[in-house]
């Protein structure tokens, strides 16, 4: 018998185990609980953050779920949505890289932040165990993995943001699961989940953007309170003439829905720790340029001229080209591609108004292009999803061109988990972590498969 795309996610969320997970995912996995706990502690410091936690804290109880970085208590669903928020701030959380094999490019996904957000309001003051978090963790990240495959290009290139769509089912799909739903009421919440999912890249560059895992978290926690409150939806709201799939893609692809956990997504397309707080799609050129300057015997100051290439949904997705404020510059290829090559570095602190505004970013700036190469000769130079190009003129009159198709960080050039570490590290300072608390979330979740108690480790990430 044919199942329907919503029954194979659900048989997929009932039926999967622990030991289905391979040691490989699991390492990259405690290496991205760390990473997004991380990246949630620095972002607790910024306007974003602190701005949505002051519009919910009229909502604040004592018997609530807590907020990273505070000690403010929110009633669970509110908390999921304040720490997805938090959490993707910066924009320095993971991702999970594009399909290859998906109907054309059409977004990665940002999976830790909105998981680890449902995830921590469901446990709170419940005694969880490391293996029970971890299986309803990953069930999560296949779940957005293989459905944004099989949705297909079109959501993307109408405007939606794949992170805001996708974190409202993988956060059902988690809460199903650690809660034991049984096929039915998993497929219910994944069918109100459907209705939840939205999001829209226009808002990019601004205080939107980071929320949109915030409320996906929340909808996918609430999606699951509501199916077990009896809470009805269609049987097949992802995959019907109507659905989910059919509304927001181009069709119904059932080839990635029928890979759930073969392989699982931490293997393939596999899962990006960022080495800088911007968009990923900015990375592979970022991580090259010393090496491209000292390939070609040139300095930094040499540098008169920059012109970039990538493919067009890469430009397309990086929308501001003249960025005005810090939030904006993180989704402008040019300003972090010159940033790095007047500094040599860019951090948590650098993507202000005040660094964006500088004389010498601005004049650089002026001499900096960006455009799509075609897409024929993407097929056939043999570029891949984040092929970025970068030509270099320099006052002497010199000029060269180098390619990157991979940053620091992605599958093919993966952090090791003392790596993460050391990232981690830096976000703790930033935000003048207690140092105990930074420590023992990191021997935390190296050791969670074995954890009786997983509270006993995110209690580090609060006051």
């Amino acid at each position: 018998m044919v199942q329907t795309p919503t029954e194979l996610l659900a048989h997929f969320i009932v039926e999967a185990h622990y030991s289905d997970i391979p040691d490989e995912a699991l390492a990259y996995g405690r290496s991205s609980l760390l990473d997004a706990s991380a990246v949630g502690i620095a972002g607790s410091a910024s306007k974003g953050a602190k701005t949505l936690n002051s519009v919910l804290l009229p909502y604040s109880t004592t018997k609530g779920a807590q907020v990273i970085g505070t000690d403010m208590r929110l009633p669970a669903p509110f908390a999921a949505m304040a720490n997805g928020n938090t959490i993707h701030a910066d924009d320095f959380d993971d991702t999970l890289a594009a399909d290859p094999m998906a109907h054309g490019y059409h977004g990665s996904t940002h999976p830790t932040g909105p998981l680890l957000s449902t995830l921590l309001a469901l446990i709170d003051g419940k005694r969880t165990a490391g293996k029970d978090f971890l299986i309803a963790y990953h069930v999560g990240v296949e779940v957005m993995a293989k459905l944004n495959s099989a949705l297909g290009s079109r959501s993307f290139s109408a405007g939606f943001h794949p992170t805001a769509l996708m974190s409202a089912f993988g956060s059902a799909a988690l809460a199903a699961r650690l809660k034991g739903l049984d096929l039915q009421m998993t497929k219910t919440a994944l069918g109100i989940a459907a209705s939840h999912a939205c999001g829209l890249r226009a808002n990019f560059g601004s205080m939107m953007k980071p929320y949109h895992p915030g409320h996906g978290a929340m909808s996918g926690f609430l999606a699951v309170e509501m199916a077990m409150g009896g809470f009805t939806a269609a049987d097949d709201a992802i995959g019907g003439d109507i659905g989910f799939l059919n509304a927001y893609g181009n069709s119904v692809d059932m080839g990635p829905l029928k890979a759930l956990g073969c392989p699982w997504a931490y293997l393939s397309p596999g899962m990006w720790i960022k080495p800088y707080p911007s968009g990923n799609l900015t990375h592979p050129g970022m991580s090259r340029i010393d090496e491209f300057l000292e390939k070609n015997n040139a300095l930094r100051t040499d540098v008169c001229e920059l012109e970039i290439q990538t493919k067009q949904s890469i430009y397309d997705t990086l929308i501001h080209h003249h960025p005005k404020t810090g939030l904006q510059s993180k989704f402008s290829m040019e300003f972090c591609i010159v940033k790095i090559l007047i500094d040599g570095d860019l951090g948590l602190s650098d993507f202000s108004d005040e660094v964006v505004q500088r004389p010498d970013i601005q004049h650089m700036l002026g001499n900096t292009k960006y455009s799509a190469f075609p897409d024929a000769e993407s097929k056939d130079l043999g570029y891949e999803n984040y092929t970025t190009l970068i030509t270099f003129t320099l006052k002497d009159g010199r000029t060269f061109t180098e390619r990157s198709d991979f940053g620091k960080g992605s599958a093919h050039d993966p952090f090791s988990y003392d790596e993460t570490v050391e990232k981690a590290q830096r976000c703790s300072t930033f935000r003048c972590w207690p140092q105990e608390k930074f420590e023992s979330l990191v021997e935390g979740w190296k050791q969670i498969d074995t954890a009786s108690d997983v509270n006993e480790i995110t209690q580090n990430l609060f006051i």
